[in-house]
């Protein structure tokens, strides 16, 4: 609230520091740490898996990643690297519109007599098996 109250006068400033952290690829080491809160989803209270995390961080730094990320999508869909399939971690566009998407689908080729192939893969855990080196090569490449 402090910094929409404030956004005229720091913006500049904040800008400036942004893009200082940019010129080195590094941030302050306060800003990569983070309070981790578990927050109850539902269920038996007693099961670990009925929480999710929230990470509570410096508020600049939330400022600068959204500044990033939006650069990202800008530069990504400009240079049309992005496909009408991705539905995650876009705006407007969630695993419901991907299963509606999928439905729609299904339901025009059924109707058509066609046959419909699905295959589902769990990817929960695949984030932690990338490896993180090849990760970031790629972003340097787009």
């Amino acid at each position: 609230m402090l910094y929409k109250k404030l956004e005229h006068c720091i913006a500049v400033p904040l800008s400036l520091l942004f893009t200082s952290f940019m010129s080195v690829g590094s941030v302050p080491q306060a800003w990569t740490h983070a309070i981790v809160i578990p927050v109850y989803k539902g269920g038996p209270s007693s099961y670990p898996s009925n929480y999710r995390p929230i990470s509570l961080t410096c508020v600049a730094s939330k400022i600068m990643e959204r500044v990033v990320v939006l650069q990202m999508l800008s530069h990504l869909h400009s240079h049309k690297l992005i496909t009408s399939q991705q539905h995650g971690f876009l705006s407007k566009r969630s695993t419901s519109t991907n299963l509606l998407e999928t439905l729609q689908d299904w339901t025009l080729a059924i109707r058509d007599k066609k046959s419909v192939f699905a295959v589902y893969i769990n990817f929960a855990k695949a984030f932690d098996t990338v490896s993180h080196n090849k990760l970031f090569l790629s972003l340097c490449y787009y």
